[in-house]
């Protein structure tokens, strides 16, 4: 038994110093993954015209929207009369609050495809001076919804090389 007692003693106190040294599980914050608050709506129209427009004296109209009350949403804003060419601005929220919002305002961003937790936007790589539109080539950034970083964040990987969807 002497040797069975010493091998207990030393896995004790083995699970000591290990729960000494352990740092303490802290909470999860999960409450960004609750559903969105009664009544979330978000009134495209008034964000369009309070946004500062791609150019002097030219603003923003409502494009295609998705999701704007769910975990991550989009709202894409076009070029008042612009062509296929023109700027586009995205916002993202969560449950009707914007969280983030596409970097430049002198690209053109298309929707790569969406879930409740990512919207991947393809930006427009600039062109060649002699190059036409058609040719244009995009590159994706992924936006995730990460909601145990803090309050929640719309992360952005990316971008990824032209050529790649998701």
């Amino acid at each position: 038994m002497p040797g069975t007692t010493r091998t207990l003693t030393a896995a004790a106190l083995a699970a000591g110093l290990m729960g000494a040294v352990a740092p303490a599980a802290s909470a999860v914050d999960t409450s960004s993954l609750t559903g969105p608050p009664a009544g979330c709506e978000v009134d495209t129209q008034r964000v369009a015209e309070e946004t500062p427009g791609p150019f002097e004296g030219v603003g923003w109209t409502v494009g295609e929207t998705g999701n704007l009350c769910g975990n991550l949403g989009y709202l894409f804003l076009e070029t008042e009369g612009g062509t296929a060419s023109s700027p586009t601005k995205v916002l993202l929220y969560h449950h009707g609050e914007q969280v983030a919002t596409q970097p430049a305002d002198d690209v053109r961003v298309l929707l790569g495809g969406h879930s409740d937790f990512h919207v991947a936007l393809r930006f427009q790589e600039p062109l060649p001076e002699d190059a036409a539109h058609a040719d244009a080539t995009f590159a994706t950034t992924v936006y995730a919804w990460n909601p145990f970083a803090g309050d929640g964040d719309a992360m952005p990987i990316g971008p990824l090389p032209p050529g790649i969807d998701i």
